[in-house]
């Protein structure tokens, strides 16, 4: 109820304006009961958070387990179709991320390390695979999730997020130029 209650807030305002007493003026609780659950607001946007990141790593681990291009190019749509849905939230934690030290820890140092390093160690694999030339794969993986990360909070991260597909289609390219050295991943 209470996860419920700051997604829908996040939805109309920022990081910044969110607070708890209005996340709890939404459900039927009292302030105080929100801190049986979460210690302040950061947690309750890290929490939202670590949901996201599970869809998201069930969209990509496909080929971050194999490598194939087309589940690369599988992987980037679904993961857009992902920001889609959860934009606002996404946004608001990269937002919060350049002036939050808790939500900056969590999101840059934890969640998007996490991808950074499960893309480096794909990435390193294609290239003993002789399937790409990657000459720095920490620093390309970095690249390439910061990239994304931008890209998907400029496009989707906020009203109106029915450009899915054109914003698939960019980072599928993008990624296939980096990654494989073409223009499609087919």
């Amino acid at each position: 109820m209470i996860l419920a209650a700051a997604d829908d807030l996040l939805r109309e305002t920022d990081f910044r304006s969110l607070t708890v007493e209005e996340v709890m003026s939404r459900t039927d609780m009292r302030r105080s009961s929100s801190y049986n659950y979460f210690a302040d607001r950061n947690a309750l946007v890290m929490r939202l958070l670590q949901r996201i990141e599970n869809d998201m790593m069930q969209v990509t681990q496909p080929w971050l387990d194999t490598g194939d291009p087309q589940l690369l190019g599988d992987a980037l749509d679904g993961v857009a179709a992902i920001y889609a849905r959860h934009g606002h939230v996404l946004s608001a934690a990269q937002a919060a991320s350049f002036h939050d030290a808790a939500v900056e820890q969590y999101y840059r140092h934890t969640l998007l390390q996490n991808f950074i390093d499960a893309v480096a160690r794909r990435l390193r694999a294609e290239h003993r695979a002789g399937r790409a030339r990657v000459p720095d794969p920490v620093h390309v993986a970095h690249a390439l999730l910061l990239m994304n990360a931008s890209v998907l909070a400029e496009r989707l991260g906020r009203p109106p997020t029915d450009r899915t597909a054109p914003v698939a289609r960019t980072l599928r390219f993008m990624w296939a130029r980096a990654v494989y050295g073409r223009d499609d991943l087919t």
